[in-house]
This record gives structure tokens, sequence and C-alpha cells, in this order.
């Protein structure tokens, strides 16, 4: 009867602790919502935008002009996935000593607003005509644009002709990488999920605790803080999701993408190829296989017009505007004064 009794008591304190247990996990996680919350609305006051922020219809999207009006074009860069005006002040500052020069953080991105209805192409395309049309700086312009940037930079192209000078493409993602690779983007695309991601910047964690695993990799120039607090929250995660799961989509619409004709084309790319096809378990030989993959359809990239230039890069990762910037700029300032 007594070791009845025993188990009883245990089970009651078991039941104890565990109530205990989930009063403490909730308390912690109400506290975290209510902290992203608070950190969420106040973010414009402790870090304003460096640009202005404009109205394209129920919701705002942050652009940055800098520089004065010059005899040549002016220069619009269209960031890669995840990545924000931010990452190319550097570029911005240089080569605003030259023409005018226009970052934006795309919906949901940096300070912008998320999109009401979730990612999509078509409205990331339209935003970026809304913003030339606001800032009414001269069209055509120069359109740089890295990784999946890249391809929303030739569907804006091939929307709007007229409004493009000419595109320098930055490490671009492409269909005929995709097309040759299915196996390597579904095993690449299956790691980016950001749902883990997004439940931490949800209750705080992110904010929190997010210079703790910061990349050593990033330049002097860019502050941890600000890059934390302003654009990794919980609508950027969500965009981010979104955004990704939509590559293979985007990347199919280039097909159908007319010929550039004679606009100037510079295709900017690393010399050494950074896929982490050996971390997602392909063997040597695949990886190998991958990377050259990856160097033909950058030049084939090349095709796409008959004023066309080739840049490879020596010392950088994909991140060309944090590790060779002036390789960026002398592409640009190279055709740019080709047009004039």
């Amino acid at each position: 009867m007594e070791n009845k009794h025993s188990i009883i008591k245990l089970f009651r304190r078991l039941k104890l602790l565990g109530l205990v247990f989930m009063v403490i996990v909730s308390l912690t996680l109400i506290s975290g919502f209510l902290y992203e919350l608070i950190s969420y609305k106040n973010v414009k006051s402790k870090f304003p935008p460096d640009g202005q922020m404009i109205d394209v219809g129920k919701r705002e999207i942050h652009m940055n002009i800098q520089g004065t009006k010059t005899n040549l074009p002016p220069v619009v860069i269209e960031t890669g996935t995840g990545s924000w005006s931010y990452d190319w002040s550097n570029v911005q500052q240089e080569l605003s000593k030259h023409t005018q020069v226009i970052t934006y953080d795309r919906a949901g991105y940096g300070w912008s607003d998320p999109p009401p209805n979730g990612f999509s192409v078509g409205t990331t395309i339209e935003d970026l005509s809304k913003i030339l049309k606001f800032s009414e700086i001269e069209t055509p312009v120069i359109l740089v644009g890295h990784s999946v940037g890249g391809i929303y930079s030739r569907l804006f192209a091939d929307r709007y002709p007229e409004k493009v000078f000419g595109l320098v493409l930055v490490d671009s993602r492409n269909e005929y990488f995709s097309e040759q690779a299915t196996e390597y983007n579904n095993k690449f695309f299956e790691t980016q999920d950001q749902t883990m991601n997004r439940f931490l910047s949800q209750i705080g964690i992110v904010r929190l605790l997010g210079a703790n695993i910061f990349s050593n990799s990033i330049p002097d120039y860019i502050s941890a803080e600000k890059y934390i607090n302003v654009h990794w929250d919980a609508p950027f995660f969500k965009v981010l999701d979104e955004e990704i799961k939509e590559i293979e989509v985007s990347e199919k619409l280039l097909k159908d993408t007319q010929s550039l004709e004679d606009k100037p084309l510079t295709i900017v790319t690393p010399i050494d190829v950074e896929l982490m096809a050996l971390e997602l378990e392909f063997s040597e030989q695949e990886a190998n296989d991958l990377n050259r993959k990856w160097k033909d359809s950058q030049k084939r990239l090349t095709n796409l017009s008959t004023n066309s230039k080739f840049v490879l890069v020596a010392n950088s990762t994909h991140s060309v505007m944090y590790d060779k910037p002036e390789v960026i700029i002398e592409s640009i300032l190279e055709m740019a004064d080709e047009i004039n």
C-alpha cells in the first residue's frame, strides 16, 4: 500500500513539474513575442531608413538615391536573395561619385513593408517600375542584378525594354543551370527552408542573439546590430521563404524572354564557384561537374546580347559586392562610357 501511495505522489510531482515547465515556457514565449513586437515597432525610430519611404499602394517601399545627374546613365541595383540595399552601400557610395545610383529593399526586406498577398515575381517587377517613376530619374538605366536579382533584372528588361540601357549580371541565377542541375537544385532548396528562422524571429531570439551568429566574413562597413534589427525580422523570413520557393518558377519565365539584341550586357562571375556541393553530399567529381555547369551557364548568358562582355573575378565568393566591389564598379562605368 505504501508503494502505491509513493507512486501516486511521484506522478503528482511529475505532473506539477510538467505544469511549472509549461508555464515557464509559455511565459518565455509570450515575453519573447512582446519583446519582438515592441522592437519591431521601434525599428524605424532607432534605425532610420537610409533613404526615403515611398507609397506603392497601401504599403511603403524603401528607396535610396545617391549622386547627382551627369551625362552617364543612372544605375539601379537589384539585390540577391536575402540581400538588401545596405549590402550594396559601399558600391552605391563609390558609383554615386559618377552618376545617380538607386538601391531599394524589395517588399518585406529591410525597411520595406511586406507584400500583402505574399511574394510574387510580378509584384517585384512592378514595384521596381513604380520606384523609377517616383524617383523621376531619367530612364533608361543600367540595371545591376546579383544572384536571383539577375532574374528580376532580365524579366524587368523584357517587360520594360525602353527603361533599360544595359544589364550587369553578377553571378546571376539562370535557366541554363537549373535545367542541367535538377538534383542539385532540389537538394539545395531543401536546405533553404526558413520555418525555424521565422519562428525564432517571432519570439525575439534572432533580434536578441543574432549578433552571436553573424558571419565574420561580413565587411567592416556592415553593422551587425543594424542588419539584425532592421532586416532579420519575422516578415522578412516569411517573404524570404516564399521567394526561395518561387525561384525555380522564376527561372522558367526566363525562357520566354526576348533577345536583348545589341543592348550592352556584362556578365560578372567568380573564378572559384561557390555551390557548396560537397556539403550537400555530392561526390568530389559531381561537385566539379556542377561547378563546370555553373561556369558554362554564366558564359551562355553572354548570348543574350550581341554586345556582351564576360568578366571573371579572382579571389571572390558569390558575394562579389563584398569581396571585389571594384570589379562591379569598373564593369558598370565601362558600360556607361560605352553608352555615351
